[in-house]
């Protein structure tokens, strides 16, 4: 592979540029084949000198003949003649009704007018927008089918506001009775769940905890001695209000607290007072 060369072009590089492009353009070839041969003759990139070319075409506009050049050498810009949108329209109608097809009416076309394939394409489906009474041949509309819907995407579910309560009062005319028993049977099994768990938040053992809950009962049990019911309870209350990290921490940081030997104390007494060692 042929290493290329960078850096700034040299004024006698610029020159051989802009008279090569001049020629080839004058002779009907096309710009990238111009700039592929002076990639050979460089060793620069294809790329590197297709933007020096720009560069110099805005430095020195008067030294190019033109952007683009036709067959016969006559200059011209982008914009299209009468005389070329008539090859255009008898060119595509002679093909079309001799059964060929238009890809070669545009490469004939290619040839005739020395312009891409794709600008050909574009201006015969602009000229048969403006003007489909000079094409003998118009391609066939396709006829817009309305688009079918399934029951999912037509039938769309009820958005309540948050601002409700969770309450869902069913429509007796929209569900049958085996559906009215079913959401009845649910709405039993959800009174029933609430009830439970309500009556059971300050009970004792029966009382569902996670995990992070359960090892701060084994630390205060290690710790302290088993909970009572009471105790449990007011332990749940206390995790479940500041969180279990919280309750952790106080709870192993307790006897760093200045007030923890004066309550130890006053249980010291009230210990023996109650009971009687001797």
């Amino acid at each position: 592979m042929i290493e290329t060369k960078k850096g700034k072009y040299t004024d006698e590089e610029n020159e051989l540029i802009i008279q090569s492009i001049n020629k080839g353009l004058k002779e009907g070839k096309k710009e990238r084949e111009v700039l592929k041969e002076l990639s050979e003759q460089l060793k620069r990139g294809y790329a590197g000198i297709m933007s020096h070319v720009r560069k110099l075409r805005s430095e020195y506009p008067d030294r190019f003949h033109s952007h683009e050049n036709s067959a016969d050498g006559s200059s011209r810009l982008n914009s299209w003649e009468e005389a070329e949108e008539e090859i255009v329209i008898e060119t595509v109608n002679q093909f079309l009704e001799e059964g060929k097809s238009l890809s070669a009416a545009i490469a004939e076309l290619e040839k005739k007018l020395s312009r891409t394939q794709g600008a050909i394409y574009q201006r015969i489906y602009t000229l048969r927008r403006k003007h489909p009474e000079k094409f003998t041949h118009l391609p066939t509309q396709r006829p817009r089918r309305r688009r079918k819907f399934q029951d999912w995407q037509v039938h769309r579910s009820m958005i309540r506001p948050l601002e409700e309560p969770f309450s869902y009062q069913a429509d007796p005319e929209e569900l049958s009775s085996a559906a009215e028993n079913q959401l009845a049977t649910a709405s039993d099994h959800l009174s029933a769940f609430n009830n439970t768990y309500a009556s059971n938040m300050w009970s004792g053992e029966n009382e569902s905890i996670t995990r992070e809950e359960a090892m701060i009962f084994k630390a205060f049990e290690e710790r302290y001695g088993r909970p009572n019911p009471d105790t449990r309870g007011k332990l749940i209350h206390l995790m479940r209000t500041y969180g279990c990290t919280r309750v952790s921490i106080a709870l192993f940081t307790l006897s760093e607290d200045k007030a923890f030997p004066t309550i130890i104390t006053d249980f010291l007494e009230q210990r023996l007072q109650n009971h009687k060692f001797f």
